[in-house]
């Protein structure tokens, strides 16, 4: 027996809007939720519309923004002219260990300001600061992504 529809639905409202809070657009944040909450992780455009009472322009916009982002990608089933949207497998390490890119630009971009603004000024002060934590940053992800890899290696081992 599953999950009451009416509380799976608003759960899924309250998920959306923590969504919304860490700064994903509303949409976006409601297609994702959806998608977290289903139990295959993945629907097609109608069945998100549907779902969340919306139009198909606004299901595109976004799916589109979370592709983007690497939270969800578009497929389609063998034989099937209907294409789906689906959560990645392991969502949330999948998207941090593809973060690198963006953090290594506003590393080099603080390195920059640093280099303009000169070290000793208080903007090249802040600027190096920025350097520094975001080279801080990369290196603890990149700590903590291959930790979380163990622990779910050893759980999978665990059975």
């Amino acid at each position: 027996m599953g999950a009451d529809e009416g509380a799976v639905a608003a759960f899924r409202e309250r998920f959306a809007q923590i969504m919304v809070e860490s700064g994903m657009p509303r949409m976006a944040a409601r297609v994702y939720a959806a998608l977290m909450v289903a139990d295959s992780g993945k629907l097609s455009a109608a069945e998100l519309a549907e779902q969340l009472s919306v139009g198909a322009s606004a299901i595109s916009g976004a799916v589109k923004y979370l592709v983007q982002v690497r939270l969800v990608e578009r497929g389609r089933d063998p034989g099937s002219r209907h294409d789906f949207c689906r959560i990645h497998e392991h969502t949330w390490s999948h998207y941090i260990s593809q973060s690198d890119p963006v953090l290594v630009r506003v590393q080099a971009g603080a390195d920059e300001g640093v280099a303009i603004l000169g070290p000793d000024s208080p903007a090249g002060r802040r600027m190096d600061e920025t350097s520094r934590f975001f080279a801080f940053l990369r290196e603890e992800i990149t700590q903590s992504m291959a930790k979380w890899r163990r622990l779910q290696a050893a759980e999978r081992e665990a059975g």
